[in-house]
């Protein structure tokens, strides 16, 4: 990890259950590494904290426009957002995607007309600052096994480009540290040295 450029505030979403993780290392290692270069750093812990991913009817209001006021848990996570200069996101890759407790984040908090809107002919628009975003992400197979059923690709397209992309968000990066199951401590430090976490 090089020296960030600019970077005050940053958001650090995780979604690991289990405390003594490699999810949760990669975080603590990250939140360490920006501190140390002066930025302010949040972490959002979404297991410890209960955030509720199922989409419930205030959600469905606000999706179709009907809502007065958001959820207060939502509001929350949006303030937090709204207050960061770079977006983290460290999860480990769950059936090809992101666990489903970061998906319902997801889900919950790219509300319409804060996420993204639509405009008068129907087509829909970003709607959200363009901050660095990086995704860091561990997986238990291979690059090889990624790249020969498709896998890469599509993380790149429903994560990278459908969800942060659609939002208007173009400084987008991932990393995965690969066969993470059995990386041994040296291939784990080369991976968070080699982290796209620089603006």
């Amino acid at each position: 990890m090089s020296k960030t450029n600019a970077v005050k505030n940053v958001l650090i979403v995780t979604a690991h259950p289990v405390a003594s993780s490699l999810s949760h290392f990669l975080t603590a290692q990250i939140a360490e590494h920006l501190r140390e270069q002066g930025a302010q750093v949040e972490v959002a812990d979404l297991h410890a904290e209960a955030f509720m991913p199922a989409m419930l009817h205030p959600d469905l209001e606000v999706y179709h426009g009907n809502a007065s006021a958001l959820p207060a848990d939502i509001l929350r996570e949006q303030q937090r957002i709204d207050r960061a200069d770079m977006l983290v996101f460290v999860f480990p890759v769950y059936w090809w995607s992101v666990p489903g407790l970061l998906k319902g984040w997801f889900d919950r908090v790219l509300t319409l007309n804060w996420a993204y809107k639509m405009a008068e002919d129907g087509g829909i628009t970003g709607n959200m600052r363009d901050i660095p975003v990086r995704l860091v992400a561990t997986a238990g197979s291979d690059l090889k096994g990624f790249d020969k059923h498709g896998y890469s690709q599509a993380i790149q397209t429903q994560v990278v480009e459908g969800v942060f992309g659609f939002c208007g968000m173009k400084d987008v990066k991932l990393d995965i540290l690969y066969q993470a199951d059995s990386a041994t401590p040296e291939q784990v430090e080369n991976f968070l040295k080699n982290l796209a976490i620089i603006v």
